[in-house]
C-alpha cells in the first residue's frame, strides 16, 4: 500500500502546482467609448499559459446629434471572448493578448422615449442587440495580486441602429485570485 501512495502523492504535485500557475482574473476597467465614455468589468477563467476565456459586462454612455439636437444613447452588453497570448516577457511581467468572441445586450436610446419633441423623432429605437468583439490587451504586472491593463476593443452590434461600430480604449486594474 506504501509503494502505491508515495507515487500517487508525487504524481499529484504537479497537477496541483499546474492550478496555482493558471490563476483565474477579475478586471475593472474605465474610459473612451464612442464619442462618450464608459467601463467593463471582466472575469478570466485562465485555459493554459497562454490562453484564457473571458466574460465581460460592458456599459457606454454616449449622445448622438440629430441635427442639433443631442440624442442620449447608452448600451449594455454582456460578451464571451477567447484570447491567446501574442508577446510575453520572460516571467510574464508584461503580456499582449489578442481575442475575439461574441456578444448580446440592449441599447437604449434617448432613455426609451420615441420622441424627441414636437417636430424630431427617431429613427430607430431601444431593443436587444448583438454582435461581435475583437480585443487586444497589454496586461503589467504591478505586484502579486494587481495588474495595469491597457485595453482596446471594437464592438460590432450587427442589428443596432446607433452604435454599429463602437470602440472602448481605457485602462484597467487586474485582480489575480490565488497567486
Amino acid at each position: 500500500m506504501k509503494k502505491i501512495i508515495l507515487p500517487l502523492i508525487l504524481m499529484a504535485i504537479p497537477i496541483f502546482g499546474m492550478s496555482q500557475a493558471y490563476t483565474n482574473t477579475m478586471m475593472g476597467a474605465g474610459g473612451i467609448f464612442g464619442d462618450g465614455y464608459g467601463g467593463e468589468i471582466t472575469y478570466n477563467s485562465n485555459l493554459s499559459e497562454r490562453s484564457f476565456a473571458q466574460i465581460a459586462l460592458d456599459v457606454t454612455l454616449q449622445n448622438f446629434n440629430s441635427g442639433e439636437t443631442p440624442i442620449p444613447y447608452s448600451s449594455y452588453t454582456l460578451s464571451y471572448s477567447y484570447f491567446t497570448t501574442l508577446y510575453s516577457t520572460g516571467r510574464r511581467m508584461q503580456v499582449l493578448s489578442i481575442g475575439g468572441g461574441v456578444l448580446a445586450g440592449y441599447e437604449l436610446v434617448n432613455n426609451g422615449n420615441r420622441d424627441l419633441s414636437n417636430i424630431v423623432s427617431l429613427n430607430g429605437d431601444s431593443k436587444f442587440i448583438y454582435g461581435g468583439v475583437a480585443t487586444a490587451e497589454i496586461d503589467v504586472i504591478i505586484s502579486e495580486h494587481f495588474s495595469l491593463v491597457l485595453k482596446t476593443a471594437q464592438f460590432y452590434h450587427l442589428n443596432s441602429d446607433f452604435g454599429k461600430l463602437t470602440n472602448f480604449s481605457g485602462l484597467g486594474v487586474r485582480y489575480y485570485f490565488n497567486k
